[in-house]
């Protein structure tokens, strides 16, 4: 396994069953006059999320952690985090937080959600059912494996080969 399964299943175990897939982006923070200066409460996308700010020179800016978003609101703790160059925090993806307004300067971030198919398999993270896969195509699994996400060559209509041929 990668080293981030292996944090993982030591750290966040009740979050991931094996890390087999990943969705990786960077977010841009900008103070500047129509820049993104913050980012509202949401959960993400994945079991477990990497978040390393790769760059930057700004002030204020940190990021606050609310609870899980399966859980009550009044059991939530509370945690925020001020974000240093090369530091990165490592945390469920069900854990409710929000980037706090950077002050002045510019912050980036690498986000990578890491996703586990034998916990999504059973339970959609974003609206905690049982999964309804729609088959759409070879890129877009979004890391389930049950049928019909995963399309097998074989399973593809003569229309979809010809699109991605």
């Amino acid at each position: 396994g990668s080293y981030v399964d292996l944090l993982a299943g030591a750290l966040l175990p009740e979050h991931t069953q094996g890390l087999d897939s990943h969705r990786s982006f960077t977010v841009l923070y900008d103070a500047a006059e129509g820049g993104d200066r913050e980012l509202q409460m949401h959960y993400d996308n994945s079991e477990v999320t990497l978040n390393i700010n790769i760059g930057g020179d700004w002030e204020a800016g940190g990021v606050s952690y609310h609870g899980l978003a399966t859980e009550p609101e009044d059991q939530a703790v509370v945690a925020e985090v001020a974000p240093k160059c090369g530091w990165g925090a490592f945390h469920a993806g069900l854990d409710l937080h929000k980037a706090l307004p950077i002050a002045s300067g510019r912050r980036h971030n690498l986000v990578i959600w890491c996703r586990s198919s034998g916990v999504r398999n059973k339970r959609c993270p974003m609206c905690f059912e049982a999964p309804r896969c729609l088959p759409t195509n070879r890129f877009g699994d979004e890391g389930f494996t049950v049928p019909p996400c995963r399309v097998s060559e074989a399973s593809w209509d003569a229309g979809l080969r010809e699109l991605f041929s």
